[in-house]
């Protein structure tokens, strides 16, 4: 409610306390606006989706990327090619392109929290907490991934086109072949049959 704005990409760092208080640290050290005072700062934003994401605020957690994505693929708002930047400026501008700690948080939020792959003692956890209109016209959502040395192609498909909180995991398929209907996991001794060389196929049928 407070720190929002569309016109610069998304979450500011702070409120805007009108004066540069250089009793607090760096933080409050710069013009309201620039780097940690009051920017849209990528990697906080991605942590605070992350936390969304975590804590079932799934809408609200696409909103916080989906409006970085949006603004920093926007050349003429943010001028600086499609990437993710450390922070935003009062103008729009993205300031230093693809810093590490962004770019490695928005891939670990995609994967782990928005897609829900994870890991689970061994086995491999499929918790997706994809919106509908995150689907492409044929209900489906894909990511390439890499578990236990394998590489993965992984696409839930909700042809029934649900929301996120109305559909649940029917049955998977590994290569074509189905290991069963009302599991949500493929077991590790399963992954560590696949092919090393090849990519491997995995399709989530939603319902």
């Amino acid at each position: 409610k407070y720190l929002y704005s569309a016109e610069i990409g998304g979450y500011r760092l702070n409120t805007d306390f009108h004066e540069v208080k250089t009793d607090l640290g760096r933080m409050f050290g710069f013009a309201y606006g620039h780097k940690e005072n009051g920017a849209v700062f990528s990697h906080m934003t991605i942590m605070y989706a992350y936390g969304l994401y975590k804590r079932g605020f799934v809408k609200e957690g696409f909103k916080a990327i989906d409006s970085l994505f949006r603004h920093l693929g926007n050349f003429e708002k943010s001028r600086v090619y499609p990437g993710i930047t450390e922070y935003i400026n009062e103008k729009g501008e993205g300031m230093y392109h693809y810093l590490t700690g962004s770019a490695s948080w928005l891939l670990l939020t995609v994967l782990t929290q928005m897609y829900g792959i994870k890991g689970s003692s061994g086995n491999l956890l499929f918790e997706p907490k994809i919106l509908l209109q995150q689907f492409n016209q044929e209900g489906k959502a894909s990511i390439y991934c890499v578990f236990a040395d394998k590489r993965l192609k992984i696409t839930y498909c909700n042809e029934n086109k649900k929301e996120f909180d109305e559909y649940k995991i029917s049955e998977i398929l590994v290569n074509g072949i189905s290991i069963g209907k009302g599991v949500n996991q493929i077991d590790r001794t399963l992954i560590d049959k696949l092919s090393a060389d090849e990519l491997n196929y995995i399709c989530i049928l939603l319902s």
